[in-house]
């Protein structure tokens, strides 16, 4: 890998920090390079990404997964359809005393992140190859929270995770601009829900995204 990626991955990565009103330990950093460094050698051969521009890995890999911190729930957290570790390995290394589950089902992504997890040093990560609804060896009724990014729509995520969540815990579902839809078919289908969309503008490109809060009412 060219050192030049990572100097100019690095200059993008911190000033979207700067934009993010994020200020990260010197190791944590670290870590982050360590991984995204991994991701650019080995994401491309095993399928993983399809990006290639530091800029593109600092916006939509790293920035976009951070975005997700203001809204995460206290306790153990579920990544269904993580592919790369996107965003539940960047909480972890970011959060690493949080206990994260990385879940998907393809073989390569669980060698990656398995792989990653031991090399940056990463204990209470679970890595499990597993189709989350299929007899899936997870547990029910345990996690404070499930996200995911870009891997189904809101209905059937919802209904993958509700399961797996714990009496108050939420769904967190990153999404485009365009979330509306999805809220309204979910709504359409369970009313009682509480469903909160926030909208916001990735940092450096401006991209909109919404992030998607999904979880029972209280009774």
């Amino acid at each position: 890998m060219s050192e030049n990626f990572l100097d100019r991955f690095q200059k993008y990565a911190r000033k979207g920090l700067e934009e993010l009103g994020l200020e990260l330990p010197p190791e944590t950093f670290e870590k982050l390079l360590q991984y995204f460094a991994h991701l650019k050698e080995l994401g491309r051969p095993l399928g993983l990404t399809a990006l290639e521009d530091p800029l593109d890995f600092a916006v939509k890999h790293l920035l976009d997964s951070l975005t997700i911190l203001p809204h995460l729930p206290e306790g153990p957290l579920l990544d269904l359809g993580t592919g790369a570790g996107l965003p539940g390995m960047v909480v972890k290394i970011v959060e690493p005393e949080r206990e994260i589950w990385l879940v998907d089902a393809r073989k390569k992504p669980v060698s990656f992140l398995t792989f990653v997890s031991g090399a940056l040093g990463l204990p209470g990560t679970k890595i499990v190859q597993a189709t989350v609804g299929k007899n899936a060896p997870l547990p029910r009724d345990y996690f404070a929270g499930v996200v995911s990014r870009a891997t189904a729509e809101l209905k059937t995520l919802w209904n993958l995770s509700k399961p797996l969540l714990r009496k108050d815990g939420r769904l967190i579902a990153m999404k485009g601009p365009k979330a509306q839809k999805e809220i309204d078919a979910l709504l359409k289908e369970e009313p009682a829900l509480s469903i909160e969309a926030h909208p916001l503008r990735l940092p450096l490109t401006g991209d909109r995204r919404t992030i998607v809060v999904v979880r029972e009412s209280p009774s």
